[in-house]
């Protein structure tokens, strides 16, 4: 699952996981106020306000994670240093490589 995760691109994975996030609160807001209701007598004359929370429950948690999962992928990209390749291990300005033995290679 992972793998099949790790080949998308953040705003995907963050649409993933922001949905099963959500839906895993919301269904289980909504379950539990269903339960607490069935067991209360004084309960709401209906059930639009369950559901309108569960929604504003499941849209907040969807946009946090994918908000949360571009960011993440952004400071990744600025602070990993093996994104470079080849590239990465290449003289800086002003310097000269070396082998082991001192010697410019």
């Amino acid at each position: 699952m992972f793998r099949f995760i790790g080949n998308r691109r953040p705003v995907v994975i963050g649409l993933i996981l922001g949905t099963t996030l959500g839906l895993m609160v919301a269904i289980g807001y909504g379950g539990t106020s269903a339960w607490l209701c069935s067991g209360i007598r004084k309960c709401p004359a209906s059930w639009e306000p369950f559901v309108i929370v569960s929604a504003i429950i499941f849209v907040l948690i969807l946009v946090a994670v994918i908000i949360m999962s571009v960011v993440m992928a952004r400071l990744y990209k600025i602070f990993d240093t093996s994104i470079g390749g080849e590239k990465a291990y290449e003289p800086s300005i002003g310097t000269a490589m070396r082998d082991g033995d001192g010697k410019e290679a």
